[in-house]
């Protein structure tokens, strides 16, 4: 079994991403080792999800774990290569593996949306749940900003 989890730094220690298609890094677990893959769609203005979630069917993953909601398109790529999804995971890359490992969380099957099915969560929710999580990935962001300006101050100096 393979196991996708989306992350922003390539470390065993990092947050599982709040984002899916514009991570930075995905975490590929096989079984026995662990692998940082770059996404490299995450710059995309358009489509980060669905070329994310190809790249990942490419490599044959079985499982994708993100601390958010994978988009419409992207599910819907990732129900039709079979690969299962568990959104809204909170915990490092690590526990995410270990919980897949332990069977504390299970992955929803892989589910293609019915043309006519009706939203789970409507567009104002999804808009607040996006700026929560862009709110933390930002926060996240400027707490690592300042540590390589310290860094870097440390190494002038």
């Amino acid at each position: 079994m393979k196991i996708a989890v989306a992350c922003d730094a390539p470390q065993e220690n990092s947050p599982v991403s709040a984002v899916f298609g514009r991570c930075a890094y995905f975490a590929i677990y096989d079984g026995k080792n662990i692998e940082f893959i770059p996404n490299t769609s995450s710059g995309f203005a358009r489509g980060a999800g669905i070329q994310a979630a190809q790249m990942l069917a490419s490599m044959g993953v079985n499982i994708v774990i993100t601390g958010g909601i994978v988009g419409p398109n992207a599910s819907m790529v990732l129900a039709q290569a079979g690969i299962s999804v568990v959104n809204g995971f909170q915990g490092t890359v690590k526990d995410a593996i270990e919980s897949v490992q332990r069977g504390t969380i299970s992955p929803m099957p892989p589910n293609i949306p019915l043309v006519n099915e009706p939203p789970f969560i409507t567009d104002s929710q999804f808009e607040y749940d996006e700026l929560k999580m862009l709110e933390e990935e930002k926060a996240y962001i400027e707490e690592r900003l300042e540590d390589i300006k310290k860094r870097l101050n440390e190494l002038k100096n």
